[in-house]
Order: structure tokens, then sequence, then C-alpha cells
């Protein structure tokens, strides 16, 4: 059994449900979006309950063992969460560019802007 603290409170639940959130916020904590994930608590009085928990880039879990072994029937009572899929925008690489070529490229389009206001438009 593993305790979580997410934002602010805590909540008890198995091992294999506790794996799989921080393995989920942690390969998609670049996202740009949240995702809400239902996952089973057990609640002080013994019994599960369903929890909805709003994952996004800012999660922080604080996961701890509650349980040396896990509980009989554990997977049965904690089922592993469905995530929807991650949308995660592409990266562009940055430009290979040097400082050189990138000073001739900026010295080109300042004269074509340049050549445009003055109405010659490169045509001579």
């Amino acid at each position: 059994m593993k305790l979580i603290t997410y934002a602010g409170g805590t909540i008890l639940t198995g091992d294999d449900v506790a794996e799989a959130l921080l393995g989920y916020v942690t390969a998609h904590s670049k996202g740009e979006e949240s995702i809400a994930v239902d996952i089973k608590v057990l609640e002080a009085d013994g019994t599960t309950r369903t929890h909805t928990l709003v994952l996004g880039p800012a999660t922080e879990l604080d996961v701890a063992d509650v349980a040396e072994e896990s509980l009989e029937g554990e997977i049965a009572l904690f089922p592993l969460p469905v995530f929807p899929p991650a949308r995660i925008l592409a990266v562009e690489e940055p430009s290979a560019e040097t400082e050189a070529e990138a000073e001739r490229h900026a010295t080109d389009f300042n004269e074509a802007v340049e050549e445009i206001d003055q109405g010659t438009d490169g045509r001579r």
C-alpha cells in the first residue's frame, strides 16, 4: 500500500496504482494540458471509493510505503487507472545556424524590407 500526498491531502492506494501515477506524471511532465484520472482509494472506514485526480505538468506527488506487504487481492481492490493519451507538443530543435549566418540573414532581411519601403522591391 502507498500513501500519496497530492494537492495538500493524502490518499491510500495500491502499489501498482501509485507506480502508474508516478510513471505517467514523470513521462508527461512536459505536456501542456491537464488530464483527469479515476483511481480507487482506501477510505478510513476500510471501504474503497473512486477519486478523480487532475494531473498536469506541475503535478507533484509524494509517495510513501505504509505496509511492508501487499494486501491480499490488492490488484482487484485497486485496478490500474486508465490514462488518456497525452498530447505533447513537439519541440523544435535549435537552429544550427552560426552567428555569422544569422547576421547575414538579418542583413538580407533588412535590405529586403528597405527595398519594399522605398518601393523598389529589388527591381531596378
